[in-house]
């Protein structure tokens, strides 16, 4: 471990790729069949909703409780959900977003394909 004491993982958090960096590579947010709005569609598992980090982003996400998606993305629980993805906070990062996130390298690395 690194004398920071983060783990050495890459992240490539999709869901905060910047619309101008290689749009493939973005993660759409998703709608629960309960109509909340959460990071992404890997997110929407029974067991990742129960995480207290998801409670938390789950308590101002009802679609039709705000005036606009835009208003739920500036909430602090959005802002410190994005906040630690880009400080590396692994303590409060969701297992789930790790695992789809982690930059990949040699034989683990997604593949791309691009078509003409």
């Amino acid at each position: 471990m690194p004398k920071d004491n983060k783990p050495e993982i890459e992240l490539e958090p999709r869901c905060m790729t910047p619309s101008g960096e290689n749009p493939e590579r973005r993660m759409q947010a998703a709608v629960t069949n309960r109509g909340h709005l959460i990071p992404c569609c890997w997110l929407d598992q029974t067991h990742v909703l129960n995480y207290p980090v998801m409670k938390e982003i789950l308590k101002v996400s009802k679609i039709s409780e705000n005036e606009s998606i835009e208003d739920i993305l500036l909430t602090n629980e959005w802002k410190k959900f994005a906040q630690n993805l880009t400080d590396r906070n692994f303590k409060k990062i969701l297992p789930e977003c790790i695992k789809h996130c982690k930059k990949r390298k040699g034989r683990n690395r997604h593949k791309i394909e691009t078509y003409s």
